[in-house]
């Protein structure tokens, strides 16, 4: 949860008596709300208590992933060693799916907004986020790794935001030591900028710490709705206590006695399993130290009146937030900071079970064939350790004289008085085991070959099984992701809400050089919420619609052709939005704009702006809107004064290139307004077809099967004395 309070509400939006959203709800003769909140600190402890077997069994799931040997073993013998089975399928699902839900074009959302505009800036500032959170690896692929554990998606939402200090070189005018400018001198100094970096973050909460009651409800909104409520264990240090003591989200006199009483919560028991973040530090050999509090985090719909006290009678249900402390202890009450007046918490099971809130973890079904499959290798080892270590029998009456063991050693003993004990070689027995365990986890899994690194399948397989098994990944694929995609599209909605709501300030890239400066004069204002959009996360669907791009250009081509049926029926076509998101799919957010350009984001950089980046030698792009003679004279005179690195020579001959380019279509337009006017005039001349597009390479049909033995060519007909149509020559 982020330590900034919730900003004040638009004056438009906000009523005089309204009170609020980050006033404290928790008044101290307020003690209607207080037994109220007591009752459900009451649910809520019971409530973990209920769902303690499913997180031990959660921790069991993690034990497997990351191959730990834990009381499940029925085989206990001296070899420790576990067949990653679970892992590599793991793995390799959380890599199809993320290549499935985030493809290599880097276009993974579509907005639409409600005057038909698709996609545009907000959807590059949505893009622009993804990279800055790490969304393909960092959020994607792990909550595909926690759902197939776990069997739950949990997002939550929030805002991050940070000060920063950039220091750039700047050049000032000199002066003399009265302060007085002197003309002609300059002196290098250095320029101090406070920045203020903010951007939504996506959390990923482990099953275990989040609790919704009732737990028959089929979304967080609908048990809201009910009258249920939603917690979340947070377990935080003194340092975390005290920012949100700072920001007015835990009461003062509340939180200082909590702070005191900490040494003591910690040394005596708690009633609640252990979190599974303590547990994924010990498997990645990290000891948690320093002391924790274990504070819930408690979303629920609250009756408050329009000064908002609570009042059961008159009052109406809104979503408030409540921090609640152990021994009944009530930190702190709010109304929801955020303004779309959602729960942040996004909660969706893996595989939806009706009438059930949360899911069953895919791993479970697999989960004792992994335990048959260590207890095979350990098995087979000890038998193989064993056998390299021989037992001798040798009958106690011949003699106690010591045994030599070497290389072609002779032992005088009688045959009947000495025998070697040879154990068994369970290995094949081992082998056997394992790949039968592999074959059940991985089809139980829906786990292929195809998407290991390398073959697991023993017998050859042609081309069309392959293809055949492709088809099939395909669609159990579609069905899996089809569930991340609807959690993505509410997280992209998230992003845009929480944009609207905490960035206060135009977006632009604090760089230096041509980058810089076009980003700065392309600055994304604050869009409006959600409401005005309609977001889909795609990235899915254009991974698997990338075979459809030839037909789409393909249809282009012939409808194009079509334009005078198309006007004469009343309709337009124009295949822009068509073109640029082919563009978008086939080359990728980077490369496609350089492909389609949108003129009216083409911005012409001052000449003397361009005449310091060139004296630095940066490489300064020619726009086309570009006045190019006044360009030109002004990087002359600048390129007079020296031009080391030869970047003022290079950005003159593009000016010069891009102006012989522009008279020349100048040229081209007027000698085609001439042959239309010899057209007009009832002149042979007809108007050139450049842009006008042929219809598209099409799949031909299929040739006829050849003739029966001994028949006619068609080229041999008239010889033969048959008819045969004349041939085009």
């Amino acid at each position: 949860m982020s330590e900034r309070a919730a900003p004040a509400e638009p004056e438009e939006d906000r009523p005089r008596q309204r009170l609020p959203r980050s006033a404290d709800l928790l008044g101290r003769r307020n003690s209607k709300l207080r037994r109220d909140l007591d009752k459900t600190w009451d649910q809520v402890k019971r409530g973990y208590e209920d769902q303690a077997r499913r997180a031990d069994r959660q921790a069991d799931n993690w034990d497997a992933y990351f191959c730990r040997l834990n009381a499940n073993q029925y085989y206990n013998g001296e070899s420790e060693i576990f067949v990653p089975i679970i892992r590599d399928a793991v793995k390799a699902i959380a890599t199809r799916d993320t290549n499935q839900l985030c493809p290599a074009s880097g276009q993974f959302v579509e907005a639409i907004s409600q005057d038909g505009a698709i996609n545009g800036p907000i959807v590059d500032l949505l893009h622009e986020y993804a990279a800055t959170l790490h969304l393909k690896t960092d959020v994607v692929q792990t909550a595909i790794v926690m759902g197939l554990i776990e069997g739950q998606y949990n997002f939550y939402m929030d805002w991050w935001d940070t000060r920063r200090e950039i220091v750039s070189r700047a050049t000032t005018p000199a002066t003399t030591p009265e302060g007085l400018p002197i003309p002609g001198e300059d002196v290098d100094d250095v320029e101090v900028t406070d920045v203020t970096e903010g951007r939504p973050i996506v959390e990923l909460l482990h099953d275990s710490d989040v609790l919704i009651r009732p737990d028959t409800a089929d979304s967080v909104d609908e048990a809201l709705a009910a009258g249920g409520f939603v917690a979340i264990a947070r377990r935080w240090s003194k340092e975390k206590l005290r920012k949100l003591k700072d920001a007015g989200l835990i009461r003062a006199d509340v939180g200082g006695d909590l702070e005191e009483q900490m040494d003591a919560i910690m040394a005596g028991s708690q009633s609640l399993p252990e979190s599974a973040e303590k547990l994924l530090n010990e498997i990645a050999g990290i000891r948690k130290k320093g002391s924790e509090v274990l504070i819930w985090e408690l979303w629920k719909r609250l009756p408050l009146n329009e000064r908002g006290q609570y009042d059961e009678e008159n009052g109406v249900p809104r979503l408030c937030r409540v921090l609640m402390g152990p021994d009944r202890m009530i930190l702190g009450g709010h109304r929801n900071p955020h303004w779309n007046d959602r729960c942040p918490l996004i909660s969706r099971p893996v595989e939806k079970v009706a009438g059930v809130m949360k899911g069953v973890p895919p791993v479970d079904a697999v989960l004792s064939i992994q335990y048959e499959a260590n207890d095979a290798v350990n098995e087979g080892a000890d038998a193989a350790h064993y056998a390299a270590m021989p037992v001798f029998l040798r009958d106690p009456a011949s003699g106690n004289d010591p045994i030599i063991l070497n290389l072609g050693a002779i032992i005088d003993v009688p045959p009947a008085s000495f025998k070697l004990l040879e154990w068994p070689d369970l290995t094949p027995r081992a082998i056997a085991r394992i790949q039968y365990a592999t074959a059940q986890i991985f089809q139980s899994l829906g786990v292929n070959p195809s998407m290991l690194p390398q073959q697991t399948s023993t017998s050859r397989r042609n081309q069309a099984q392959v293809a055949q098994e492709q088809a099939i990944d395909l669609l159990t694929t579609s069905i899996r992701v089809g569930v991340l995609e609807e959690v993505m599209t509410e997280v992209v909605g998230w992003m845009v809400d929480l944009d609207y709501q905490f960035r206060d300030r135009e977006m632009t890239v604090l760089t230096h050089g041509a980058m810089g400066v076009r980003a700065n004069m392309q600055a994304i204002p604050a869009f409006k919420t959600r409401e005005y959009y309609r977001f889909r996360w795609w990235g899915a669907d254009a991974a698997r619609n990338a075979a459809q791009y030839q037909q789409q250009i393909a249809f282009l081509n012939v409808a194009g052709s079509m334009q005078p049926l198309l006007q004469a029926q009343g309709k337009s076509f124009d295949p822009v939005p068509a073109l640029e998101a082919s563009a978008g799919g086939i080359f990728g957010p980077r490369i496609a704009p350089l492909i389609i350009k949108d003129m009216r984001a083409q911005w012409s950089i001052p000449p003397e702006l361009e005449n310091q980046m060139l004296a630095q030698g940066d490489e300064v792009p020619v726009s086309p809107l570009d006045d190019d003679p006044k360009h030109l004279q002004a990087h002359q005179q600048g390129m007079a004064q020296g031009d080391p690195s030869g970047a003022f020579a290079m950005h003159i001959r593009r000016h010069m290139a891009a102006l012989q380019a522009k008279n020349a279509a100048m040229m081209a337009q007027q000698v085609q307004g001439m042959l239309m006017g010899q057209a007009a005039d009832g002149g042979e001349q007809r108007p050139s077809r450049a842009g006008r597009p042929q219809p598209g390479g099409q799949v031909m049909p299929m040739r006829p099967n050849r003739g029966p033995p001994g028949m006619t060519h068609p080229d041999q007909l008239p010889q033969a004395g048959g008819i045969a149509m004349p041939r085009k020559m």
